[in-house]
């Protein structure tokens, strides 16, 4: 018998209306959608986390959405600050940026990529 390893990776995506990426900064999304990417497996949606920094403004959020996340291995968005990219890196998280319809994204770049 042959082990296969199979690597599964969780991945968020900022939105509002769960069908496109969230066309603003990360954190002011409502929901982060939740998806579980499995190789060789189809991509399955996981659940929605309300996002509860979405009106704030203080100093550093970039950490504090990233706490909503933090079991997430991929993080796809259009758009965040410079300091917010290097905090997320900082944290080791895979940043993909995408603009558009989330299944196209998830299909593109996971399935693909």
């Amino acid at each position: 018998m042959t082990d296969t390893i199979k690597k599964t990776v969780l991945v968020a995506v900022p939105t509002n209306d769960g069908e496109t990426i969230f066309p603003k900064m990360l954190g002011m999304a409502k929901y982060f959608y939740i998806y579980k990417s499995t190789y060789g497996m189809p991509i399955e949606f996981v659940e929605k986390r309300p996002n509860p920094y979405e009106t704030t403004m203080q100093h550093l959020k970039t950490l504090d959405v990233y706490n909503v996340i933090n079991d997430c291995d991929i993080i796809i968005f259009a758009f965040i600050g410079k300091k917010g990219i290097e905090r997320l890196k900082e944290k080791g998280a895979k940043l993909l940026f995408k603009k558009g319809a989330i299944q196209e994204a998830l299909n593109n770049d996971l399935l693909n990529g």
